[in-house]
């Protein structure tokens, strides 16, 4: 039998995986693509850095990120 992932697989306590993926900032709902991420070293946790659509970036903890819900989904694909 062989099994395939339906999706890429995304590793929180370090950070792999989210490059590319379509991340929502917890206070400022800015809504964009995860440009780059330093992965957790030595204690520190991850950090991404989240390009919006209007070419500016946002930086932070992943902690400080969330995963777009699917109203947030739907407004993506319709845009």
């Amino acid at each position: 039998m062989l099994l395939v992932a339906m999706g890429k697989s995304k590793i929180s306590a370090t950070g792999a995986g989210y490059l590319g993926e379509t991340m929502v900032h917890k206070i400022s709902r800015a809504m964009g693509v995860v440009e780059s991420v330093l992965e957790a070293r030595d204690g520190w946790p991850p950090e991404i850095t989240l390009k919006l659509p209007d070419g500016t970036f946002k930086k932070g903890k992943l902690s400080d990120f969330r995963e777009p819900n699917n109203a947030e989904r739907k407004h993506i694909s319709a845009g």
